[in-house]
């Protein structure tokens, strides 16, 4: 199950990672048809025939970049060094440009350009023409700026960029969202026992870990502190499919399947808990030198805190009344629940009902 959990996730991963470089590659070719660089310096208009032309070159050059980049950065961990990783990725880059322009010329019936050459010595004419330093140029440009945006976007969290460049919380809205917190159970214990490096290295792994369960459910990362991260869902997202549930299952089954790995490694296995709630929070984007879509309200507060009753109540997962409710309207409630009672939680003055999910 969790294999299957985790191929779904990286196959939705990679369809949306070539879905948008097919769709950024159809744009660039559209302009390098419409307008194309001529070998002596001027910019000449050329009509474009059918769009079908350029939506297939689009298509198959999206895909040879996506492909060289995707292995590149499989070896990306190996680099040593930043610099190193920096050099490698131009050569890269550069390495794929080529290889667009060696395919655009030698697959003539997809790719729809001018004055293509007929032969082996127009062929070596062209490889030292102006036309093929300049359009190695544009390719270059463009593949660079898709992994400049791409990396940003990564850093944001997937979409946050398109949200912030769109303006979308600009004003504070509200939004009815569904917040799982979730940490590494005696997080204190580990850290004293593997020491600062290997505790790191530990938690890199498993928030690497949690990426095809982060997929696989459509959650949005909203920020990891420590050994902690937070992730979020409008609340019809989250609730469908109990998607908001499930992400925690998927990502126990995703550890419990690489428990040999983790005990060699680090001599233990992670146990993570979690809490969840949903309710009404306002969205909007702040900061001016470090801009991020920041969550205000009492509905994020309550999850934090519910997280932190995991261990006073001996559970890995702990789900507020109010999301149970909506769990039950939809009747997508997956796993076993056990009702606790109404809690006052820390900074509170109304109760809180609180449920205890189990793994089983």
């Amino acid at each position: 199950m969790s294999m299957s959990n985790k191929l779904e996730g990286i196959l939705i991963s990679n369809l949306i990672y070539f879905t948008r470089i097919v769709l950024v590659w159809i744009i660039a070719l559209f302009f390098l048809l419409a307008f194309q660089i001529e070998t002596t310096d001027t910019i000449a208009y050329s009509r474009v025939d059918e769009f079908k032309d350029v939506f297939l070159s689009g298509i198959f050059s999206g895909l040879i970049w996506g492909i060289i980049f995707r292995i590149a950065r499989l070896f990306s961990h190996k680099i040593p060094t930043y610099s190193l990783s920096v050099l490698v990725s131009i050569a890269v880059n550069i390495s794929s440009a080529y290889i667009l322009i060696y395919c655009m010329y030698h697959l003539p019936k997809i790719f729809k350009f001018n004055r293509l050459p007929n032969n082996f010595h127009q062929l070596l004419e062209l490889y030292n023409s102006r036309l093929f330093f300049a359009i190695l140029a544009y390719f270059f440009i463009v593949g660079t700026l898709i992994e400049i945006f791409h990396d940003i976007d990564k850093k944001f969290g997937k979409g946050v960029l398109l949200k912030i460049l769109m303006g979308k919380y600009y004003k504070p809205k509200e939004e009815e969202r569904i917040f799982l917190f979730m940490d590494l159970k005696s997080s204190t214990y580990y850290a004293e026992k593997l020491g600062h490096f290997m505790y790191s290295r530990l938690i890199q792994d498993c928030f690497k870990d949690i990426s095809a369960a982060v997929l696989k459910n459509q959650a949005e990362i909203y920020q990891f502190v420590g050994d902690e991260v937070v992730l979020t869902w409008q609340l019809k997202n989250g609730i469908e499919k109990s998607r908001c549930v499930q992400m925690f299952y998927d990502f126990i089954n995703t550890i419990e399947t690489r428990k040999d790995y983790y005990q060699k490694h680090y001599g233990m296995i992670p146990v993570f808990k979690a809490g969840i709630h949903s309710g009404k929070v306002m969205v909007a984007e702040v900061g001016e030198l470090k801009s991020e879509i920041a969550y205000h309200g009492d509905a994020i507060n309550t999850a934090s805190r519910i997280q932190g009753l995991c261990n006073s109540y001996n559970s890995r997962l702990l789900v507020s009344g109010d999301l149970m409710e909506e769990l039950k309207k939809k009747n997508t409630i997956n796993g076993k629940h056990t009702y606790i009672g109404h809690v006052l939680l820390t900074g509170k003055e109304i109760e809180t009902d609180l449920y205890s999910m189990s793994l089983n």
